[in-house]
């Protein structure tokens, strides 16, 4: 069974940390794009004319890239989280130990492969209704 040594926890933590930083510059960069701020209802200056199918549709897509970043920025914080209380790299379901490569891959990771793999599955199949 795998164990995380007090070097592994800190490649990890660096990792981490490195990627947290590299999410809030990409973030940044983003809030202060006219468009981004179209998009999420911040002040902007005057838009230019032009085709507003385009612009909506550029505008969805920063939305979304700024969604997905802070929502992986988050997952990092909260690893940072249990890294520092001493509940990471165990899963979140069965309680087993993550796998080194596991963390390596996904540092924020919260269930071993088995258990994320059942966990995509049962989101996946849709729900029957209630009789």
């Amino acid at each position: 069974m795998f164990q995380l040594t007090p070097w592994h926890r800190e490649v990890l933590r660096s990792r981490m940390v490195q990627r947290a930083h590299a999410l809030r510059d990409e973030i940044a960069a983003a809030l202060h794009d006219a468009e981004t701020r179209t998009a999420l209802g911040l002040p902007t200056p005057l838009p230019e004319p032009g085709d507003e199918a385009v612009e909506d549709l550029e505008s969805g897509i920063a939305v979304a890239s700024v969604e997905r970043d802070a929502s992986e920025l988050n997952a990092i914080t909260e690893a940072l989280s249990r890294l520092d209380s001493g509940r990471y790299g165990l899963c979140s379901d069965c309680g087993a130990p993550l796998a080194w490569e596991r963390l390596m891959a996904q540092p924020q990771a919260v269930r071993c492969v088995r258990c994320e793999n059942e966990n995509e599955r049962r989101r996946a199949r849709p729900s029957l209704p209630a009789l």
